[in-house]
């Protein structure tokens, strides 16, 4: 036990999810990994292409002028139309930082999160005064009904979307002094997390009804009476995901590269042919659609339950192999700070979740496009 403790001082590396699948899995399952992280990263900033335009519209485009059956955003221009042009706009402006690295994002991050804590303060706020006041629009009891089994594939992929963090973890734990309390700090983190989404979703729902919910909840605030906050909200996605999308394009023009190939790329083809492959693909989609929902419920239910749930529990498995080779079989034991969920069948139940999951909504998805409803 003393030489197992000699050996285990803690994480003192940070260790990256690809790093790990190299490591555990042969080239197959690292090509799997690179593909399902590739996936969720295009979910990702198609998902940005299409908030921000929309955001922008819906401040620009105050209009309900309807001209042949169309609605208008200004004369001559239909909404649809104006809501394309600030997608090109958007990607003109933001797509040219994937082209080059980013670093030094502490600022960035630091006023991301300011402004995050700040819209959902305002936003659970806004929506409690309009419960308490009972003003028109909000539903009564009767009319919120307890499950709706059409919504439940898109609840799943939207729940598991917003609940992404896997990546993190190292960031989190990697600086920590005092290791052992891992656990219970991050315990308290995405438990305080799991009560700010109660909160905002139990308030939207009984602020304005499911059936009045737009797909980007902060448009729900557009003809607040309190001109400056209804245009924060309107537009908070626009500078928070704008500072992200630089970001996840870098890292997807990273990702694309190691699946490639792993040696050195000629200029054009390192500089100009990744990039545009990193930001093309999003730009077309965000240009074809402007169902943020649907982008948010495919990508999370199928490349974030992979990497949210799958790739995880694979990585549990095969590091307790690795671990009792390594240490032997008293390794687990004698490890001060291993985990409360050490039994094998946490991540095999995980594995067999996920498959249900992937499976019901795969399921409902084709079934529904087959009878058209």
């Amino acid at each position: 036990e003393q030489w197992y403790q000699r050996r285990v001082r803690g994480i003192t590396k940070r260790i990256e999810m690809s790093e790990l699948a190299e490591v555990f899995f042969n080239k197959v399952g690292v090509v799997i990994f690179y593909f399902a992280m590739i996936i969720y990263l295009y979910g990702d900033l198609a998902i940005y292409t299409v908030a921000v335009p929309t955001s922008l519209a819906s401040v620009t485009c105050k209009s309900n002028y309807v001209e042949n059956n169309v609605s208008m955003c200004w004369k001559g221009v239909t909404k649809m139309n104006a809501y394309r042009s600030f997608v090109a706009v958007y990607v003109l402006c933001i797509g040219p930082f994937v082209f080059f690295n980013a670093q030094k994002t502490k600022l960035l991050q630091i006023v991301s999160s300011l402004l995050r804590h700040t819209s959902f303060f305002i936003m659970v706020v806004i929506a409690l005064d309009r419960i308490a006041q009972k003003v028109d629009g909000v539903p009564s009891k009767t009319d919120i009904k307890t499950l709706v089994m059409d919504k439940v594939p898109d609840f799943i992929g939207v729940s598991v979307y917003c609940f992404m963090c896997q990546h993190s973890l190292p960031s989190f734990i990697t600086p920590m002094k005092f290791q052992q309390r891992a656990t219970a700090v991050l315990f308290s983190a995405l438990t305080a997390c799991l009560g700010v989404y109660l909160l905002v979703c139990y308030s939207a729902t009984f602020s304005f009804g499911p059936d009045h919910l737009e797909n980007i909840y902060t448009l729900n605030f557009e003809n607040f009476h309190i001109l400056p906050i209804a245009l924060f909200l309107e537009l908070y996605p626009v500078f928070c995901l704008s500072a992200s999308y630089p970001i996840i394009g870098i890292t997807l023009r990273n990702n694309l590269k190691t699946l490639f190939s792993k040696e050195e790329y000629p200029w054009i083809v390192d500089r100009i042919v990744f990039p545009l492959l990193t930001i093309v693909p999003p730009t077309i989609i965000g240009l074809a659609t402007s169902d943020v929902e649907v982008l948010v419920a495919y990508t999370g239910a199928f490349s974030g339950v992979a990497i949210q749930y799958i790739f995880p529990a694979c990585f549990v498995l095969l590091g307790r192999v690795k671990v009792k080779e390594t240490f032997g079989r008293e390794a687990s034991r004698v490890n001060k700070n291993h985990s409360v969920f050490s039994s094998n069948a946490w991540p095999i139940g995980l594995l067999v979740w996920s498959a249900c999951c992937m499976g019901f909504v795969l399921y409902y998805k084709i079934s529904s496009a087959i009878t058209g409803s």
